[in-house]
């Protein structure tokens, strides 16, 4: 048998003829899905959102037990902003440098100081300083342990990670929860993504970016959309002979629900 014979036999059944254009499989899926959790343990305290509800990104969805890392984060807070160390050292390191430099010109342009005099002045100068920069070392690392509180804090706090509706939440205030367990499902549907393999002849047609007809299924009659082709596969599956292809389509209506199957119809 023709070997392009037996491969454009199998793939005929792909061919669907809708209103003279030929369409390919396709399943749909929000633009953007994820399910998240924390990762430290805990209980959990509060639950600031319910399941239906809309959240933007970075809004909080829920917290943890939280009050040792709240009193963490504001005993850093006070040391780091005391600068009082950081004050006494400085104006010490530039009393005893001013009372050095003095000393030395003393000592350069007449003899009413000794050499010892202008040594001892540069000994006292050079402490303090040492002294200046180790407080001043201090004061960063505790800049870096307040920091460290707060990520310490925000671990315990849930965010959204983008726009989205909330899919599912798996657990109640007060109960337990273990590091990375699954804990709430969000999903954003005002766009949606379809998935199809195209024969990979007919796919060469397609561009990144051009409009195609899609045909979605789940109701008693079919929905149109126009989508926008996203990305195509620059690989042929083998086996197959089918391509990859993308295709991001709008859902702001929410007339489509995505993981619905449907049909990608190419002129």
């Amino acid at each position: 048998m023709n070997l392009r014979f037996f491969w454009g036999a199998s793939f005929l059944a792909f061919f669907v003829s809708f209103a003279g254009a030929r369409s390919f499989d396709g399943v749909t899926e929000p633009i953007a899905q994820a399910v998240i959790g924390m990762t430290v343990p805990g209980r959990v305290d509060s639950i600031m959102v319910s399941e239906g509800a809309f959240v933007r990104k970075g809004m909080v969805i829920l917290t943890l037990n939280k009050e040792e890392e709240q009193i963490q984060v504001q005993m850093t807070h006070l040391i780091a902003e005391n600068q009082a160390d950081l004050v006494s050292a400085q104006a010490k390191m530039d009393t005893y440098k001013k009372d050095y430099f003095a000393t030395k010109k003393l000592f350069e342009t007449s003899n009413s100081v000794s050499e010892e005099e202008v040594w001892k002045k540069e000994l006292d100068y050079k402490l303090a300083k040492a002294e200046f920069e180790k407080i001043q070392m201090t004061e960063e690392k505790e800049k870096l342990e307040y920091q460290m509180a707060v990520v310490q804090l925000e671990k315990r706090i849930l965010r959204a990670p983008f726009d989205g509706e909330i899919v599912k939440i798996t657990k109640n205030t007060s109960e337990s929860i273990e590091a990375l367990e699954p804990l709430v499902e969000i999903a954003d549907v005002r766009f949606c993504r379809m998935t199809s393999y195209i024969y990979a002849p007919e796919a060469r047609s397609l561009k990144t970016g051009a409009t195609v007809n899609l045909q979605l299924d789940g109701a008693k009659m079919s929905r149109y959309k126009k989508g926008r082709v996203e990305f195509i596969s620059p690989l042929v599956d083998k086996s197959s002979l089918l391509r990859t292809v993308k295709i991001i389509f709008d859902n702001t209506d929410g007339a489509i629900e995505p993981g619905v199957t449907g049909k990608v119809r190419l002129k």
